[in-house]
């Protein structure tokens, strides 16, 4: 027995030397936003590389309790009566897919324009041993939605609207991002090596380490951030729950913040977090990291039904494409398969449609748009298709027709 506190305790002391020293990002006297220009990170010192492939032991103190998605989440003991510090980071969401073909008609610079607006990005906020993810444009969740996590529970906390909440387990993340479900898939602890220095990102020097699991192979870029705190550590867990990593699995010590993960999936693609800004934060209200809200009821089940959403403006669809302000007409979309995809026109992201749903995006210039059908995460997709507007695109299928 005193042989297996002291290697859990050595394993512990292994881990909290994954990088000593520190980095400090700029301080901002208000809250960024979304927008916020990247704010580059002081360099820390070299640090010594780490490998291991365990997970967190109780022995350093109660192990996090997972919350569950028909019962309320146990109040937060977060502070409430002061400002706290912390960081505010802007991420980038983005895939390996190839570009997609362009008709002879196709507005070059609408289509980057709508690509660049739509890209999916959260906004994170870290602090006092919590994380806040707002949801941004191009994403299944609504744009200002909120996920919330903390370092004594595994779960997070979903906020569609401020007023309510819902519970989500662990293993969901997925499901929620790619699918907006709350399904839970299985987890198993990551295998986790490596933490040799790969360079800088946001000026900072950052440690690589490789996470495995039966869903995909990983690598994270991950910088020590002074004061993160175990905010990093939770943000972690997302992260891996995304490639079926259980939220025990040890990655991200104190102060720990991961800025960029490459997720190879083991069927095919590659998905890839990428931290753009990180501000430090003087002024976070403890209110916007209290998991769950104190004000706020809890409601159980699965998010409301949605069948899709079109991602563009009448004004900017009409333009994807040169042509008369009359020619206008629709393309009606059809998800015959049972995963949530979203639909580019010549490159354009123009909509997601829910599995067996239907949806119209109108006021296309009439004409013929090279259409694609892809997952969030680019671990499936589907060979262009030249479909006429007006005009029907189903999701598998490898022709299309007009109405």
């Amino acid at each position: 027995m005193k042989s297996r506190v002291f290697c859990t305790c050595l394993l512990f002391l292994i881990a909290g030397c994954k990088g000593q020293g520190s980095s400090d990002p700029p301080t901002a006297s208000a809250s960024p936003q979304a927008s916020a220009m990247p704010a580059p990170l002081a360099s820390a010192p070299s640090q010594n590389p780490t490998t291991t492939s365990t997970t967190f032991s109780g022995d350093a103190g109660p192990p996090p309790i997972p919350m569950r998605a028909d019962q309320p989440a146990p109040p937060d003991s977060v502070p409430t009566t002061r400002e706290i510090a912390g960081y505010t980071i802007v991420a980038a969401l983005r895939t390996d897919a190839p570009p997609s073909p362009r008709q002879p008609d196709a507005n070059a610079q609408a289509i980057e324009s709508a690509k660049k607006k739509n890209e999916p990005h959260l906004t994170i906020d870290l602090g006092a041993s919590h994380a806040r993810m707002i949801f941004g444009r191009g994403l299944p969740v609504a744009e200002g939605a909120e996920l919330r996590a903390r370092v004594d529970r595994y779960g997070y906390v979903l906020l569609l609207e401020p007023a309510s909440y819902r519970v989500i387990a662990p293993g969901a993340m997925r499901a929620l991002f790619a699918e907006r479900r709350v399904d839970v898939a299985p987890l198993a602890p990551g295998e986790v090596k490596g933490g040799d220095e790969s360079g800088k990102r946001l000026g900072v020097t950052t440690r690589r380490f490789e996470v495995t699991t039966r869903a995909a192979r990983a690598t994270f870029d991950i910088a020590r951030v002074a004061d993160a705190g175990e905010s990093g550590p939770v943000l972690c867990r997302i992260l891996l729950d995304w490639m079926g990593a259980s939220p025990s699995t040890l990655l991200c010590a104190p102060d720990d913040v991961p800025l960029h993960a490459e997720f190879h999936w083991t069927t095919r693609g590659v998905f890839v977090f990428d931290a753009i800004s990180i501000v430090r934060r003087l002024d976070m209200a403890p209110s916007d990291l209290s998991t769950p809200p104190a004000i706020s009821n809890f409601v159980a089940g699965p998010l409301p039904p949605q069948g899709g959403d079109v991602l563009l403006t009448p004004t900017e669809l009409a333009v994807l494409h040169n042509g008369a302000p009359d020619q206008r007409d629709a393309l009606r979309l059809f998800n015959s398969t049972d995963i949530l995809r979203f639909v580019y026109a010549d490159g354009a992201p123009i909509a997601w449609v829910a599995p067996g749903a239907r949806i119209d995006v109108p006021s296309l210039t009439k004409g013929k748009y090279a259409v694609e059908w892809r997952t969030f995460f680019a671990d499936a997709d589907t060979p262009p298709v030249i479909t006429p507007v007006p005009g029907t695109s189903e999701s598998g299928v490898m022709d299309a027709g007009t109405p």
